[in-house]
């Protein structure tokens, strides 16, 4: 898993030109640029790099920053990002289920926004010798954050709770209401539930078919269950 840093597919849109100069000026003003690799860091949002036309490249902008509308509304940081990153350690690729689709987002005050998927942004902990697992990628909950290129003209980056998505031939029933779904705090693993002792024995040693067998005849009997 990258450290970090991440490539993301590349997203060519404009950059609020305040971005550029520390919110001093260009208020209302637009620069082209290529938004190509995602920062993670602890307790901020997700940053991103951007390619100008002229040539500067530059890092750790906000989605506040860029929109592919000139006349995209502007919102505060939290109606783009729904959580900060979770830990520096972040994956990014394409649900290929979820490739173009359209969604509903959900925002804190449970007004929806529509606009169409791009990618994902996921995180997770590489435990490494030193590295002491204090952030909350993985627990209690786990968290990955879908980036969208919204209808009117922003981008938002939200998680799976926060979004209802769109499928004409297949989700027929969409959410109208909280259907009352809880998060799994379950940890799934085989490893802490087997309590015999093995030997070298069980690459050899094994009990019946399950399912159907055959006689010496050739005739179908009825599977057993072992």
């Amino acid at each position: 898993m990258a450290y970090l840093n991440h490539n993301i597919p590349c997203v060519n849109c404009f950059i609020r030109d305040e971005y550029l100069y520390d919110h001093t000026k260009g208020h209302g003003q637009y620069s082209v640029c290529d938004i190509h690799s995602v920062a993670s860091i602890e307790h901020r949002v997700p940053m991103f790099e951007c390619l100008l036309e002229n040539g500067v490249n530059w890092t750790r902008r906000p989605l506040t920053a860029f929109c592919w509308k000139k006349e995209a509304p502007v919102y505060p940081i939290e109606m783009h990002h729904y959580w900060d990153c979770f830990s520096p350690y972040i994956d990014v690729n394409v649900r290929e289920r979820l490739a173009r689709k359209r969604a509903e987002l959900v925002d804190h005050n449970g007004k929806k926004h529509w606009g169409e998927y791009m990618f994902t942004l996921d995180w997770g902990f590489e435990g490494k010798a030193g590295n002491l697992d204090v952030n909350f990628s993985e627990d209690p909950e786990h968290k990955c954050g879908h980036f969208f290129m919204m209808d009117d003209g922003n981008f938002f980056c939200y998680p799976n709770n926060r979004i209802i998505w769109n499928d004409v031939a297949f989700t027929y029933n969409r959410l109208k209401n909280n259907p009352g779904y809880l998060i799994d705090q379950s940890v799934y693993s085989v490893e802490n539930r087997v309590v015999k002792e093995t030997d070298l024995s069980y690459f050899t040693e094994f009990g019946e078919n399950v399912g159907e067998s055959y006689d010496t005849d050739k005739k179908i009997k009825k599977g057993k269950n072992v």
